[in-house]
């Protein structure tokens, strides 16, 4: 995979972990009192790797390429950690 595939694998994962936390704040009324603290944790975990992640973007934007590679596996751990964040939120609804 090259760089530029790296950054727009890397930029479409942040474009679709905005888009879910923001789906899941509209529905946060849809929680029992006692569910939204939780929620509201969860979420904050969530925003805190989207914005993690989006620091790393713009620092390893004008990076090396052998930069990137190292980047790659950080990738797919953050990928992991985004669904398996996504799905206990998701959990609360159900």
């Amino acid at each position: 995979m090259n760089t530029e595939e790296i950054k727009s694998k890397f930029k479409s994962a942040l474009a679709e972990a905005k888009s879910k936390i923001a789906e899941l704040e509209s529905k946060r009324e849809e929680l029992s009192d006692s569910l939204k603290s939780e929620f509201d944790e969860k979420v904050a975990q969530m925003k805190a790797k989207k914005d993690e992640l989006e620091a790393k973007l713009e620092k390893l934007e004008d990076s090396s390429e052998d930069k990137w590679d190292e980047v790659k596996d950080h990738l797919s751990d953050a990928a992991s950690s985004f669904k398996e964040g996504f799905s206990k939120l998701g959990k609360l609804f159900g």
